[in-house]
């Protein structure tokens, strides 16, 4: 039997030491506790912002149309097994996706960032460089005249689970309609996608809900200073056994 089999089969056997969460975005680490057999990670990529309100022509003869929906942002779910190789103090890297913009004027939202487990290292010594483990970010709204494109679900790769997000809705064909929602963030547990705005009461397009809720679009006309939403930030959750 294997080292690594051996382990897996009694995994029962441990218990939880220590959660750690993260919201912050960009580079962030987690810190192992003595005593960790193995971690269980959970990480959910960030979504996408609503697309901007596409004006064509210009003065009383303008017509406005509302931008796509954010994609909401992937999940997964990995359980790293170091054992000998983790020891109190080493660190796990992360970069933390941060939520994208929503499109001003006309403009198309920005993608939310990818959440990436990077390193397990030891001081300045690396024990565990990895490849592509990635919860990607949700693709921003498209800003264009009718039929405007909901941005892409975000996708997740070389976790134990992976599951995708959900697409933005796409803007409506015609002038004077209500804006695009956000796509959700991957189950379990993503966050909702913003709604668009609503054309009878005059809404702004709804932000999504961490994590990874993509944004929703602005309604297609009236106040200008009404914005779409933006996507939300990504997390991430790490569980050491022991």
């Amino acid at each position: 039997m294997s080292l690594g089999a051996g382990r897996a089969a009694s995994t029962r056997e441990y218990q939880l030491i220590d959660t750690g969460t993260i919201t912050s975005t960009g580079s962030q680490s987690y810190t192992i506790p003595a005593g960790t057999r193995y971690l269980e990670i959970e990480m959910w990529g960030a979504g996408g912002g609503g697309g901007g309100r596409k004006t064509v022509a210009a003065g009383r003869g303008s017509e406005y149309y509302p931008g796509g929906g954010g994609g909401g942002g992937a999940y997964l779910k990995k359980t790293y097994y170091g054992a000998a190789d983790m020891l109190e103090n080493d660190d796990l890297t992360f970069t933390v996706g941060a939520g994208g913009a929503f499109g001003e004027g006309n403009a198309a939202g920005s993608a939310g960032g990818d959440t990436t487990l990077i390193l397990h290292t030891r001081g300045v010594s690396t024990i565990t460089t990895f490849s592509s483990v990635v919860a990607g970010g949700g693709g921003g709204g498209e800003c264009a005249a009718g039929n405007a494109d909901g941005g892409e679900a975000g996708a997740a790769t070389n976790g134990d689970t992976n599951t995708n997000g959900n697409e933005g809705n796409d803007g409506a064909p015609g002038p004077a309609t209500n804006g695009a929602n956000g796509g959700d963030g991957a189950d379990p547990n993503g966050g909702a996608g913003g709604e668009g705005g609503t054309f009878s009461n005059g809404t702004a397009g709804e932000d999504g809900t961490a994590p990874g809720g993509g944004g929703g679009s602005r309604r297609s006309i009236g106040n200008q200073f009404l914005d779409s939403g933006s996507g939300a930030d990504g997390k991430v959750i790490v569980k050491a056994y022991g």
